[in-house]
């Protein structure tokens, strides 16, 4: 299993790349913006469902560089909605409710910035150039989001505040400590 912080270094380096290109929040969609066409591309985009190959291996034969600002704007739709929902989950915090359930937000996003990730600083192309200026600032803001989102922050804090009554196992109780230490590091308290 990834690491929430792990998804979101991963978001902030494709926003490095486009940093070193150059940012055009302006730029327009290579992918359209019709409902149709997103609907149509959603039933054929690879990055929409998990693989079945050995190890959750992504086919990268799949791949076509229309397949990438689809799949990243629903990711990033996709995990907002599961990180408000454990953020407005009306019972106690606890590490299974609160730190277990974000370490498995945004599977959809992660798959598709990894690929994006590696195509993009390795075999790079004027349309993944135009995608990295056009999506960094928007991954930008959705790391902003989930970083400074008071209720998620404030369901983190709660549990790190009882950690030592929990008897968590060193690796959770590490995970805490990042987890804690991260948001507040990126702005939330």
């Amino acid at each position: 299993m990834q690491g929430f912080r792990t998804r979101i270094l991963a978001l902030a380096c494709c926003a490095a790349v486009a940093g070193g290109i150059g940012v055009n929040a302006n730029a327009a969609s290579p992918a359209g913006s019709s409902a149709a066409a997103k609907m149509g591309a959603a039933a054929s985009n690879p990055f929409f469902k998990p693989s079945n190959l050995p190890f959750g291996t992504f086919d990268f034969s799949k791949v076509k560089d229309s397949d990438y600002v689809p799949a990243m704007e629903a990711g990033m739709r996709q995990q907002m909605a599961e990180v408000d929902k454990i953020a407005n989950n009306p019972a106690p915090p606890t590490f299974d409710n609160t730190l277990v359930a974000m370490e498995k937000t945004g599977q959809m996003l992660m798959r598709v910035m990894n690929v994006f990730s590696l195509y993009a600083g390795a075999d790079t192309n004027p349309t993944l150039q135009k995608i990295s200026e056009q999506e960094a600032p928007k991954l930008a803001a959705h790391q902003d989001a989930i970083y400074l989102n008071a209720k998620l922050f404030d369901r983190i804090r709660k549990v790190y505040d009882q950690r030592a009554k929990l008897k968590l196992d060193p690796e959770s109780a590490r995970l805490l400590e990042v987890e804690y230490r991260a948001f507040v590091l990126n702005g939330a308290k």
